[in-house]
């Protein structure tokens, strides 16, 4: 029984040792490992209330919460670190924009692309960093 037993387990090891070996060479390119990233949230915080331009007597006001994509998310900490800068850059954006331009989708849509640049350009900027990937409103109030 033995006899028979002890092939068996070599050959269960030595397959074994095949897979391992593989799933650790899909891991390398041309000799060098390949990093794998992460993508990752990291929120910029409590909503922005803010004031929108507007041709009318009455005040119109926005309320935004926003969250930055980052591709790796080892850099969620650089990001943290810089929120306040970010936040900023996002406000004065928003606030130049037309109340009644707030209110469609489509230039909604425009305005967080311009955003996604000018946060991409900022971090570049402040932290030689173009981990940014999009932004993204998770919250957009128009009142």
């Amino acid at each position: 029984m033995q006899k028979v037993l002890l092939p068996f387990l070599l050959a269960i090891l030595f397959s074994s040792t095949q897979v391992w070996a593989a799933e650790e060479k899909e891991g390398e390119e041309d000799g060098e490992e390949v990093e794998v990233k992460t993508t990752s949230y990291v929120s910029l915080g409590k909503p922005m209330v803010l004031n929108l331009s507007s041709k009318a007597s009455r005040l119109t006001f926005l309320q935004v919460q926003a969250d930055v994509l980052i591709d790796d998310s080892d850099a969620e900490e650089l990001i943290k670190t810089h929120i306040p800068a970010i936040r900023h850059e996002l406000i004065v954006l928003l606030s130049e924009q037309n109340a009644n331009d707030m209110k469609s989708p489509n230039k909604r849509e425009e305005i967080r692309k311009i955003a996604t640049a000018q946060v991409q350009e900022l971090m570049t900027e402040l932290a030689d960093n173009e981990n940014i990937t999009d932004i993204l409103f998770s919250s957009f109030l128009v009142q």
